[in-house]
């Protein structure tokens, strides 16, 4: 007889028989049970198969169809009052009468005996705790949900039904494919309600938001009860530190919201820092007021373990997007609270398992959140995140016992390295490889004869590896990052690709999406067309099912254009010198190489390598739907226009109806496609559109009759129709107006003079960046670019006599303070760049591509701003490691720096002014001794800066000479 005891919870009612399960052969009585919290009274009872019926729980009986039936008791806890005398768990039945010897139906009841047996009532089952944690709204979701007005769409809450994951533990994985929870199962929303009627923090905040928020122009007092004040006044607040509260929480602008956390005096509670973190969007500086407002928290109060990684995935979210540099400072902050928590708990005794299951859990899941790819450059940013991982994976370390790192956290290791560069050695092995396909190794000297695979394995294999000897076995997601790192499932070469792993995480458990991407990968990790389209051929030929990503792959391949490495380096003899040195190499550059020149290492091709149209039309003749993805890319490169609106028309149903609505002109309220397809549509109006004459500062009104005709037969409409889509939607998208920026710029109108060229695109570009100031985004470093290439036009304009004496005054005082307005948002997070509150911490701040250093330079050169060069050369010392490293993180990076520092001397000496007339001399000797004083840098020559006026000093203006820091 097996025991029955694992089926109740022990103490429980319904636990019938577990305590004399392992005694039923035995007939002595049974060991009473213990007293628990079930138990209304401590008299002696007795087990119901020794034939004793225990005082105060319910008593059994046989009744005359020979089951068990239940007899009600006055137990608070009886079982009556869940379940009627049929309503009997099946399993607590079958368990019964097998015991008591009853011979059951098909239903489990025995219908011997019995004319109308009673009907069979289900099981009503009883959610667990983290079902009904589920349904059941947090407090701080109740605050949200409080809003009534357009606030509301400033955040992101969870839809009803679905698991919030910002208050439920993050320690339990949640099953994929989990269907939402049916709208009749959850509780309906009210009021606020205080939980279990306690008056909180929440339920004032939240019933006041409400109240505030339900009626255009009520009055901002709280009105807060009695009971309300009171329970403030014990936490050392008032009613108008509510008002405050409240006001953050409702302030579209992310800046003036985060002012409330500047005040170190009097401090809002933690869960308002959680929500604000809520936000969909935020601007930089309102996020470094947030890091520093937490940094001075967590020196004065203990932040908890929920809390703590409540934060972290919100602040993670937000610095991917908008300030990759923070990452390091947030796994900083996360190391140093989860120390003093792991030594608080295992003082002097081992941790409880529960709790090194959820820090080994969130450990390795904050390292797979650090490793996914950042907004804006993602490749160059890993520097950061590879750092990060560093600082958890030293964490980890330090632990006692120390935290296992899982297959989730050797994944996200591994998927950051290979967003990184070659090292020296990768870079040697990678010279190493052959013309021919599979790339193997051909050794050029009898050194190269012992360089095999060991020698061969890159970073990301290596770490591949020692996840192997932790014990993990090698699954689909393994090959295809075998494949980016230089080798495929059959050990062949490829070529060592940098990637970001697109369009698929470290959690992705789709065997057959995964396979389809290893198709995918082996097409990215080729050098030519040619080997791309053997591996292509290869794939139909292996009777893979037909999917987007592997065309995907292959669209690319075909889109980029081929680099001339000869003509390269007959325009500029010494970059071939560099880039070797760099390591410029096949797999770093999206650029394809061209096919070897000998036919002896030609890959053999069953059929020609189609063009890109050909393409397209062997995918849509088998069938195939483009995935979002695709389909934005083939609207962004497709070269015909005629072919793009024959594409558009076919998915016109997608992103429910979204494409029809753009192509018709009839603009809904709300977007109805996502950013990334609406900057692709605009994309595709730019490439095609030109500008007949001036472009105009206001959108023109669409008219829905006119459109069809006009969008296919005007050029010029479609500009005017990017503009108009960008202004009534306002994406938050920004390379959706980094693309109308770039065309305003580039596309010059014929008939029009340089000097009103100029004035209308420094007028479009200021509208442009209002409109962003407006949705509250900051522009990006492209964005900062173009528009200092305008200022610095319209700047030559003025200085020139092409515009009236007012018009000219107006943009050498307003052009001047926006520039440095919006390069001080970009690099200081806060406005302060002498800020020292976190020295030490590693919080860097932003600092922009070299060739945006450069243009903002050359602008506040032709535009005369002294004063705001010298508050650039002070940034610069004042974060040179930080410009050098930027600076060393990409190709020819060093050399676009000194190009700003060649464009500083020449504005402090005159050299980009007609009259010659140059800064003050005390000024420019405090911005030399600056520039000086940083060893790596150095003053330019007095040859470059003649090479740099006079547009031959490599990279002004294509010049044909290379000038970058030299020694001595």
């Amino acid at each position: 007889m097996p025991f029955i005891r694992p089926l109740a919870a022990p103490g429980s009612p319904r636990r019938l028989f577990g305590y004399c399960a392992g005694l039923l052969t035995r007939s002595k009585p049974c060991r009473p049970p213990p007293i628990t919290a079930f138990a209304p009274s401590r008299r002696r009872t007795t087990c119901v198969i020794c034939r004793g019926i225990r005082s105060g729980a319910p008593s059994i009986s046989r009744q005359d169809n020979g089951s068990l039936g239940w007899r009600p008791s006055e137990h608070p806890r009886s079982p009556s009052r869940y379940y009627s005398r049929h309503e009997l768990p099946q399993t607590l039945t079958d368990i019964s009468a097998t015991v008591m010897g009853v011979d059951d139906g098909e239903d489990g009841h025995n219908t011997q005996g019995s004319e109308d047996p009673p009907p069979r009532v289900g099981f009503r089952a009883h959610r667990s705790n983290s079902a009904r944690q589920t349904i059941r709204p947090s407090q701080p979701g109740l605050i949200l949900e409080a809003i009534q007005n357009e606030a509301r769409d400033l955040y992101t809450i969870a839809p009803h039904g679905r698991k919030d994951l910002s208050y439920t533990s993050r320690s339990s994985k949640i099953r994929r494919g989990t269907p939402p929870l049916s709208p009749t199962a959850l509780p309906e929303r009210r009021d606020p309600q205080p939980r279990g009627g306690i008056i909180t923090l929440y339920s004032i905040l939240a019933r006041h938001i409400r109240t505030s928020t339900s009626t255009p122009g009520a009055e901002s007092s709280p009105g807060l009860r009695e009971e309300e004040i009171t329970v403030l006044r014990s936490r050392g607040y008032s009613a108008v530190d509510v008002e405050k509260w409240s006001s953050c929480l409702l302030n579209p602008k992310s800046v003036a919201a985060a002012a409330i956390f500047k005040s170190d005096d009097h401090l809002p509670p933690l869960f308002l820092v959680s929500l604000f973190l809520r936000r969909k969007h935020m601007k930089m500086t309102a996020l470094g007021i947030i890091l520093r407002h937490i940094d001075a928290r967590r020196q004065s109060e203990p932040i908890a373990w929920h809390t703590l990684q409540i934060l972290i995935i919100r602040l993670l979210r937000h610095a991917r997007i908008i300030w990759p540099q923070s990452i390091p400072w947030i796994a900083f902050f996360f190391s140093t609270e989860a120390t003093r928590i792991f030594e608080e708990i295992t003082r002097n005794r081992p941790g409880p398992p529960k709790f090194l299951r959820e820090v080994t859990h969130f450990s390795n899941t904050m390292l797979s959140l650090i490793s996914l790819p950042t907004s804006v450059h993602p490749l160059m940013d890993s520097v950061h995140q590879q750092k990060a991982q560093f600082q958890i994976l030293q964490f980890m370390q330090s632990c006692d016992p120390a935290i296992v790192v899982t297959r989730d956290g050797f994944r996200a290791v591994m998927r950051n390295q290979l967003m990184h560069s070659k090292t020296r050695r990768e870079k040697e092995w990678a010279a190493l490889k052959g013309p021919s396909w599979p790339p193997w190794k051909e050794a050029r000297t009898a050194m190269d004869e012992d360089k095999g695979y060991e020698f061969g394995a890159s970073r990301a294999s290596r770490i591949l590896h020692r996840m192997y000897e932790a014990g993990y076995d090698s699954h689909t997601w393994e090959e295809v990052a075998q494949i980016y790192a230089g080798w495929d499932t059959d050990l062949s070469p490829t070529i060592q690709t940098r990637t970001t792993l697109p369009r698929f995480s470290t959690q992705y458990s789709d065997q057959a999406m995964l396979k389809t991407l290893l198709w995918a990968g082996r097409i990215r990790t080729t050098r030519s067309q040619r080997e791309a389209w053997a591996c292509f051929l290869a794939y139909e030929a292996s009777g893979a099912p037909t999917a987007p990503e592997v065309y995907f792959a292959m669209f690319e391949k075909l889109h980029y254009p081929e680099v001339d490495a000869h003509a390269a380096a007959q325009q500029d003899p010494s970059k071939s010198g560099e880039d070797e040195k760099r390591g410029l190499l096949p797999g770093d550059m999206r650029e394809v190489q061209p096919d070897p020149k000998s036919p002896l290492h030609l890959v053999h091709l069953g059929e020609m390598i189609p063009t890109y149209d050909q393409l397209f039309h062997r995918m849509t003749e088998k069938g195939l739907r483009p995935s979002t993805g695709l389909l934005a890319f083939l609207v962004e490169t497709i070269p015909d226009f005629s072919a793009v609106l024959r594409l558009l028309e076919a998915h016109k149903g997608d992103f429910n109806g979204g494409v029809a609505m753009l192509l018709t002109g009839r603009l809904s309220e709300k977007s109805p496609v996502p950013g990334y397809f609406l900057g692709a549509f605009i994309t595709f109006l730019c490439r095609f559109g030109r500008f007949a004459h001036a472009p105009a500062t206001k959108p023109i009104s669409i008219s829905p009759h006119d459109h069809e005709v006009r969008f296919r037969m005007e050029k010029h409409y479609l500009v005017e129709y990017a503009y108009v889509l960008l202004t009534h939607y306002r994406p938050n998208h920004r390379p959706a107006w980094t693309t109308y920026m770039r065309k305003v710029l580039f596309d010059h109108t014929s008939g029009v003079q340089k000097a009103t060229q100029a004035n209308f695109q420094y007028t479009i570009m200021c509208t442009l960046l209002e409109q962003l100031e407006a949705i509250d985004v900051d522009p990006d470093d492209e964005q900062f670019r173009l528009f200092c290439q305008v200022a610095r036009f319209v700047g030559q304009a003025a200085f020139n006599g092409d515009f009236a004496d007012g018009q000219a005054r107006h943009i050498v005082s307003t052009a001047p303070r926006l520039l440095r307005t919006i390069f001080h948002t970009m690099v200081a997070a806060n406005g302060d760049v002498n800020d020292t509150s976190l020295v030490g911490t590693a919080l860097t701040p932003h600092v922009p591509d070299p060739a945006v250093l450069h243009a903002y330079v050359r602008a506040l050169g032709t535009l005369r701003d002294y004063e705001g060069l010298y508050s650039f050369s002070t940034w610069a010392r004042a974060n040179h490691a930080a410009v050098t490293a930027r600076a060393n993180a990409q190709r020819s990076g060093s050399r676009a720096l000194y190009r700003a520092f060649v464009a500083l001397r020449a504005a402090l000496d005159g050299s980009l002014s007609n009259d010659r007339e140059g800064a003050p001399e005390d000024l420019a000797a405090l911005i030399r001794e600056q520039i000086e004083s940083v060893e790596e840098w150095g003053w330019p020559r007095d040859e470059h800066v003649d090479m740099y006026v006079n547009k031959v000093l490599w990279g002004s203006t294509g010049g044909p000479r290379a000038v970058g820091f030299e020694k001595g």
